[in-house]
């Protein structure tokens, strides 16, 4: 998916030119599992924080991030 910096963007475009460029159905507001994560925490607090912003209540962040979700699935 979008990186931080052309998330603000990519979460403003309409459904169908979301959908092309990402190949993925763009979140609805109401959405309730709009997770975001990175490699450390820090951009995907950003990212929780920028869609939030944007209206998407139920966005949350994995405190956890990357490294935490790897050690459990290896």
């Amino acid at each position: 998916m979008a990186g931080v910096s052309e998330l603000e963007s990519a979460l403003q475009m309409e459904p169908a030119a979301f959908q092309a460029l990402y190949a993925a159905e763009k979140p609805k507001l109401q959405e309730e599992n709009l997770i975001f994560f990175c490699q450390m925490g820090k951009r995907g607090l950003q990212a929780t924080q920028l869609a939030r912003g944007l209206g998407y209540a139920g966005a949350r962040n994995f405190a956890g991030a990357y490294r935490e979700w790897s050690q459990k699935e290896g």
